[in-house]
């Protein structure tokens, strides 16, 4: 295996656990029921949140492939979008009081395409994670 990056570390643990973790917090704030009156001011910022969350997501999804030597983008880019689906379908189908939008799904697409840019980008900059076998 090559020398360690000084732009990222190697760990699958720590990947895995930000994965796990990122998962958590995801379901929760999305399938839970919410239990208190969104200030008019904060409306649309719940794009934004998607589009972090579901963008770091993938990122640590990326990684921890990346580091089982499994890294193909698209495969990452399909789950990633999959997962956002599948959380706008179980808003739903879950009587929790939420609803689905295309707007979150778009935000959460929007923020897997962001992860696999930066992942590809790391792909073609960073040695470490080069995978063309001619160079």
């Amino acid at each position: 295996m090559t020398k360690p990056t000084k732009i990222l570390t190697r760990s699958v643990k720590l990947y895995l656990t930000l994965l796990v973790i990122s998962t958590g917090a995801i379901l929760y704030g999305t399938l839970f029921p919410v239990s208190y009156d969104v200030p008019q001011s904060l409306l649309g910022m719940d794009k934004l949140v998607h589009l972090i969350m579901f963008g770091a997501w993938t990122f640590f999804f990326g990684l921890v492939r990346f580091l089982k030597d499994k890294f193909k983008l698209i495969p990452v880019f399909i789950v990633g979008t999959l997962f956002g689906l599948i959380v706008e379908i179980l808003q739903y189908l879950l009587p929790t009081g939420r609803s689905p939008e295309f707007m979150d799904f778009i935000a959460d697409l929007s923020g897997t395409g962001l992860a696999i840019l930066v992942l590809y980008i790391l792909a073609k900059k960073v040695p470490e994670f080069n995978t063309d076998p001619a160079s």
